[in-house]
């Protein structure tokens, strides 16, 4: 793949200094000049890559969306038809907690509250997409009640990043992903 075009540079540095204004002082104060000058460039070239809030919002929640993505994708390509332990363990794995890391903005940002329904449905999009990625994945691996156990992870994965933001579960990823399996099973066996 060839170098980034200067217009895909110049939206991903607008993009990183809409993150660090989110993650520093909150969404509602995200504005065009103040994200032109965290970004260093004047504010009609933000408004030149995005013509507005909405158009920064949508490209910024891609990005999250695309960081899942993209790791949940390189996992299935590098383990032909995982199994449900493989699965459980990658979601509960470092390298996977890697991403929430990066994704920490959106995370900061639902913490933040307060919005409307246009914004309220955009973030639940994101959650939405995480889910159906996860049922896909594990219908591929012919898991039963794959969107019952889909739902299950998921809970687990975002109630253990929240933990692990908030200082609890450093170290308990292992753990996590051995009671996570024990109750998919479980939940098999039940169904």
């Amino acid at each position: 793949m060839g170098r980034p075009s200067k217009s895909e540079e110049r939206r991903e540095q607008i993009l990183d200094a809409f993150e660090r204004i989110i993650l520093r002082d909150g969404y509602a104060k995200a504005s065009q000049r103040k994200i032109a000058e965290e970004a260093d460039l004047n504010q009609p070239m933000i408004h030149h890559y995005f013509s507005g809030q909405n158009e920064l919002l949508d490209a910024f929640l891609a990005r999250i969306i695309s960081r899942y993505s993209q790791a949940l994708n390189e996992f299935v390509q590098s383990n032909e038809a995982p199994s449900l332990e493989q699965v459980i363990s990658f979601v509960c794995s470092d390298d996977f907690h890697k991403i929430s890391r990066q994704n920490e903005v959106f995370f900061c940002l639902i913490g933040q509250g307060g919005f409307g329904d246009e914004m309220f449905q955009k973030l639940s999009s994101v959650y939405h997409r995480f889910l159906q990625e996860i049922i896909c994945h594990l219908e591929q691996a012919n898991i039963a009640n794959a969107e019952h156990l889909a739902y299950m992870i998921m809970c687990f994965v975002i109630g253990h990043d929240w933990a692990k933001k908030l200082g609890f579960g450093e170290h308990r990823n292992e753990k996590v992903a051995h009671d996570l399996l024990s109750l998919a099973k479980l939940s098999c066996t039940e169904s």
